[in-house]
Parts: structure tokens; C-alpha cells; sequence
């Protein structure tokens, strides 16, 4: 009995061993992502397009610098599920985001099911989209790269701009567009193609909403280009920065409305 005891007893040891190798690892490849994310900054040119009037009012009134801070680092507080059937679930995430070239890196932990640990990092690097999600931060869960991913983390790093004003005046490689006195598009090349996101003030010039008609959606393994909206509300001081505190993203499905991500900013700060 007690050889079968000691033999369960190595095997579970093993594999924790194992599972913590590979946790740091991971760990290990979301610090170097976010060093690369860093590092673009410092290589970016001055091609820089003048944004709409009043978005370059919103980046101003709101603490955005042309010669601002490289990078800004958020911490956020939030609420995620998978599928519309599902229940929420509680996050805590950090986010390096990019204000001389498109670049992010959002790295999360959670409890999926109150039970299941699990370790995401989301980003857009030197060109391209990456999610991974692995449970323990050592078992991978899901995993998603490619152009159709490159040019959907675009669109991300494009809607958070109310949560990025430096970036609204010194990103280069954007192109603006004002359709009316209250929606102003954005949009830049990725090797998936052209991502366009708008967004949407309201009669004080805060950015309250975003939309993208095609931003790619799994359904049952193929991507669909599907519509994609945003909200922000309840803009709060964080240092120099006015920003909006909360904000929620949706999917726009034939069946209705899918909220999947819902969230407070707990700090921002420029970081370099």
C-alpha cells in the first residue's frame, strides 16, 4: 500500500513541477511581449495624421500629449463570459498600451466556473494579434493568431482610444474620417486587411460609444465578419488623465446583443 501512496504521492509532485515550469514560461512570454510593445514605441516615425477637430479636442481636454509618455499601463476590474448562455465571470487585468505605434498587451487571471484558474494574454505586437488562454497559466485552452486575428486586435487597440488620448495624437500610420458632427472614423492597415472602428460623442465631446461592422467572430471554428459596438460612461480623473471609468463591449448577433466584456478602470498612469 504505502509504494502505491509513495508512487501517487511522485506523480503529483512531478506534476506540479511541471505545471509551474510551464506557468513561468508563459509568464516569461507575456513580459517579453510587453518589452516588445515598449520597444516599438521608441522606433516609431513622425508620420502622424492630424486627427478631426473634435477628436483632437476630446485627446486634449482629456490629458493627451504629442510628446506624452511612450507607453500607458491600466489595471481593470471586470466581468467576462464565453457565450451568451453563460454566466459571467470575474477578472483582474493589466494593460500596456502603445501611444507612438499600435501596440497592446493585456494580460488577465480569472476563475472560470469559480473553480478553473486560468492565465490570458491578448495583444497586438509588431504587427500582429495573439490570444491565449491556458488554464493554470500551463494547460492550453485556446489559441488564435493569423491575419483575421491581426486585423481584429486592431480594431481593438482603434476602440480604446478614449482610454489612450496621447495615442490620439501621436499613433502614426491612422487615418481619420469625420462623417457628422458626432461620429469620427479610424482606421489602419494590418496584414488582414483594413480595420475601421467609429466613434461615437456626445453633445459634450466625450467619446460615449464605438462600432465596427466586420470585426471577425468565431461560430463554430469559422470567422465571420459581424458587427461590433461599445460603450463608456462615467469619466473619472486618474492623474492627469480624464477617462471614461467604465466600459462594456458587445457582439451584435442575429439571436440579439452579446455583452461579453464588462469593466471599471481601477488606475492608469503613463509608464515610460
Amino acid at each position: 500500500m504505502k509504494p502505491i501512496l509513495y508512487g501517487l504521492m511522485a506523480v503529483l509532485l512531478i506534476g506540479l513541477i511541471v505545471l509551474t515550469i510551464l506557468s513561468s514560461r508563459f509568464q516569461d512570454r507575456i513580459a517579453r511581449l510587453r518589452l516588445e510593445a515598449a520597444a516599438e514605441q521608441l522606433e516609431a516615425s513622425r508620420n502622424v495624421s492630424e486627427p478631426p477637430p473634435i477628436m483632437r479636442r476630446f485627446a486634449e481636454r482629456n490629458g493627451g500629449r504629442a510628446n506624452g509618455p511612450f507607453t500607458v499601463l491600466s489595471r481593470q476590474r471586470a466581468q467576462m463570459r464565453l457565450a451568451p448562455n453563460q454566466p459571467f465571470f470575474d477578472v483582474d487585468a493589466t494593460q500596456l498600451s502603445g501611444t507612438r505605434k499600435a501596440a497592446f498587451v493585456w494580460q488577465a487571471t480569472a476563475n472560470v466556473a469559480t473553480v478553473v484558474p486560468i492565465r490570458v494574454v491578448d495583444s497586438y505586437v509588431r504587427g500582429h494579434g495573439l490570444l491565449e488562454v491556458k488554464v493554470a497559466g500551463a494547460l492550453p485552452m485556446a489559441h488564435a493568431t493569423g491575419p483575421e486575428n491581426d486585423i481584429g486586435e486592431m480594431m481593438r487597440f482603434l476602440s480604446e482610444l478614449a482610454w489612450n488620448p496621447d495615442a490620439i495624437l501621436s499613433v502614426q500610420g491612422l487615418a481619420w474620417r469625420q462623417i457628422d458632427d458626432r461620429t469620427v472614423e479610424v482606421s489602419a492597415p494590418t496584414d488582414g486587411g483594413i480595420a475601421r472602428v467609429r466613434h461615437i460623442f456626445d453633445a459634450e465631446g466625450d467619446i460615449v460609444g464605438i462600432e465596427a461592422d466586420d470585426r471577425p467572430y468565431l461560430v463554430d471554428g469559422l470567422s465571420q465578419p459581424t458587427r461590433w459596438i461599445g460603450r463608456f460612461g462615467a469619466y473619472a480623473t486618474y492623474g492627469a488623465y480624464r477617462l471614461p471609468s467604465y466600459g462594456e463591449v458587445a457582439w451584435d448577433l442575429p439571436e440579439g446583443e452579446f455583452v461579453y466584456w464588462r469593466g471599471t478602470i481601477l488606475s492608469f498612469a503613463g509608464s515610460s
